[in-house]
C-alpha cells in the first residue's frame, strides 16, 4: 500500500492454492482485487511495496512514481476526542470486463468481503504503527466492515472502520496531521470533515475545496510536513476563510445517506478511499 522509493522487494512464496499474479503488476490497498485473483485497471499505474500483500499474494515489485490519482475518496471525520469515523473507497468501471468482475465477486461474496477486511486493517494498522513510534499516542484501527454499491456504471466498494487517536487534542484544537504528513501524498481524494459542532479554523496545503465543516484535495496533492487541519469549537477562532477562486464544499453527516447499504461520509457528490499514502517517509 505504501509507495516508497525503495528497492524491488522479494516475492513472498506463491500460495499454489490462488491464481498466480507473477504476471501482473503488484495492487495496494485494492485487497479484494488481489484476493480474487483480478487487477483492477486504475490500479496498474502504481508498483507497490506493501509487506502485507506480499505476504499474502507473493507477487513482487518496486517503488515507482504514481503519474495519475486513483479513482475513490479517503473520507475522515472527525470527532472532538481525536478519533474518527474513516470511509475508504474504491470504484470499478461495470462497463469494463475485468472491473466487474472483481466487483461481482465482492458484491455476492461474504467471505470475500470479510478477507479483504481483515486485510485492509492489517495494512491500516500497519500505517498506524509507523506513525505510532514518533507519536505520543497509538493509532489505533478499529473493525473494518465492507459494503458495495452500485450507481450506474459504477460499482462502490466501501471499507468502514473508526481510526482512534488519529487527531491531537491541543486545548480547544484538534490537530490532524500524521499519518498524512509522514508522506509525500495520497493517491486519491481526500476529504477531512470537522466535528459536529465545530469548524475548520486552519487548513495546509491549500484545499481545492473548502466549507466551513469540511475541505477536500484531490490526489496526488503534495502533502509532507505542511500537512495540518485544525478544527475549534463554535466558541473557538474564526473559521478558515474561502477564498473565491476555491469551491465550496459541505457535507452530510456520516449515514446520512446510503448507497445500496453501503453509509457514504460525505455530500460532495458521489465522488465516492494501491498505493495509500505515496512518496517518502520522513
Amino acid at each position: 500500500m505504501l509507495i516508497r522509493g525503495a528497492a524491488p522487494i522479494k516475492s513472498a512464496p506463491a500460495d499454489p492454492t490462488r491464481q498466480s499474479l507473477d504476471d501482473v503488476q503488484p495492487v495496494g490497498f485494492w485487497p479484494l482485487a488481489a484476493i480474487s485473483g483480478q487487477m483492477h485497471t486504475a490500479a496498474r499505474i502504481a508498483v507497490v511495496c506493501c509487506i502485507a500483500a506480499l505476504a499474502l499474494c507473493g507477487f513482487a515489485g518496486s517503488a515507482a512514481a504514481v503519474d495519475a490519482p486513483a479513482a475513490g475518496q479517503f473520507i475522515v471525520e472527525l470527532e472532538p476526542n481525536g478519533d474518527a469515523n474513516v470511509v475508504f473507497t474504491d470504484e470499478f468501471d461495470l462497463t469494463d470486463a475485468e472491473d466487474r468482475a472483481v466487483f461481482e465477486d465482492a458484491q455476492s461474496n461474504a467471505e470475500l468481503r470479510a478477507a479483504a477486511a481483515q486485510r485492509f486493517r492489517g495494512e491500516m494498522q500497519f500505517v498506524s504503527d509507523e506513525a505510532s513510534a514518533d507519536l505520543d499516542r497509538e493509532l489505533r484501527v478499529g473493525e473494518v466492515t465492507v459494503e458495495t454499491a452500485v450507481d450506474g456504471e459504477t460499482g462502490i466498494v466501501a471499507y468502514q472502520f473508526r481510526w482512534e487517536n488519529l487527531a491531537r487534542i491541543e486545548g480547544d484544537r484538534l490537530v490532524l496531521s500524521e499519518p498524512f504528513s509522514t508522506y509525500d501524498s495520497l493517491d486519491r481524494e481526500l476529504v477531512v470533515i470537522a466535528p459536529e459542532g465545530e469548524a475548520l479554523t486552519s487548513v495546509s496545503p491549500r484545499p481545492e475545496r473548502l466549507g466551513e465543516e469540511a475541505a477536500t484535495w484531490p490526489g496526488l496533492t503534495q502533502f509532507g510536513e505542511r500537512f495540518e487541519v485544525v478544527a475549534t469549537g463554535a466558541n473557538g477562532s474564526a473559521a478558515a476563510e474561502t477564498t473565491a477562486d476555491l469551491d465550496p464544499v459541505s457535507h452530510s453527516p456520516a449515514n446520512a445517506d446510503t448507497y445500496g447499504g453501503a453509509p457514504i461520509a460525505l455530500g460532495v457528490a458521489v465522488l465516492l478511499l494501491g498505493s495509500l499514502l505515496v512518496g517518502r517517509e520522513r
